[in-house]
């Protein structure tokens, strides 16, 4: 069968799965959603031919992301009020990016392989934008449960703590050595500390629930784009002092845009 035709036949299933989940009553779908999780990984390995693979490092990197994104949007979807379009929207919407996410990870799996994959800037950037999305739809979920600050604090750090666990996995596969040379505990851990420090802060700024995620995913944009330079070593000023100013933009929004009132 060939490959892309496989994705798609995988991505529409979990399409409808997703649909079936988002028609349940709320009671049952949070327990609905551990159901869907366990699917999508079978799928992902299904599409993916993973029974080749016999790294256990490499499988859990290729299911992190979907299962990720599967579980920040189907809470954020979970709180929408359902009705058959919408619900058939919502679920296509998440078929294409389970279609999508088979490409960046097809793609990554010939890089661990090859190194040397045409493909692999565009999948990473993808990758990289999709790792975002599922970053914002996990910080929107959480804080729309209203939570107190201690709990905010440690769901922001092991949200980013996945993140950033994938986004060093997309950086180094293409290193020579995989970046075993790396500390990973340095680009895996230190990132969600300052992380959780900042959704201390935003559990007591009066930003919202859609602005104070958003705040949030792009500092981790900044945190990202600093470590990937910083891995493949092209750390540069010109590179960090980009990254700084669009840092001092997203203080700048936050101050600015807060009402106290």
């Amino acid at each position: 069968m060939n490959k892309r035709f496989k994705f798609l036949l995988v991505s529409i299933f979990n399409a409808i799965i997703f649909l079936i989940f988002i028609a349940l009553p709320y009671e049952l779908r949070y327990y609905a959603l551990g159901l869907g999780v366990i699917l999508l990984v079978f799928s992902v390995w299904f599409g993916l031919d993973m029974r080749k693979t016999k790294d256990k490092l490499i499988r859990a990197m290729t299911v992190l992301l979907p299962v990720s994104f599967l579980i920040g949007y189907g809470l954020f979807a979970a709180l929408i009020p359902y009705n058959l379009i919408v619900g058939i929207i919502l679920s296509l919407f998440f078929g294409f990016i389970v279609y999508v996410i088979f490409l960046v990870e097809n793609v990554f799996l010939f890089a661990v392989g090859y190194k040397t994959v045409p493909l692999y800037r565009a999948a990473y950037t993808v990758g990289s934008m999709l790792m975002l999305l599922t970053a914002f739809f996990l910080f929107d979920s959480l804080f729309s449960f209203s939570l107190t600050f201690w709990l905010n604090v440690i769901f922001v750090f092991l949200i980013s703590v996945l993140i950033f666990t994938y986004h060093f996995f997309s950086v180094t596969i293409e290193l020579p050595d995989y970046g075993k040379k790396l500390d990973m505990r340095l680009y895996v851990f230190m990132p969600p500390l300052l992380m959780a420090e900042l959704a201390l802060v935003m559990s007591f700024w009066p930003v919202g629930i859609f602005k104070g995620s958003i705040y949030l995913t792009a500092i981790i944009y900044v945190i990202a784009g600093l470590l990937q330079a910083d891995i493949r070593g092209r750390l540069f000023k010109r590179t960090w002092l980009s990254f700084l100013w669009i840092s001092v933009a997203i203080i700048a929004g936050i101050i600015l845009m807060t009402s106290w009132r």
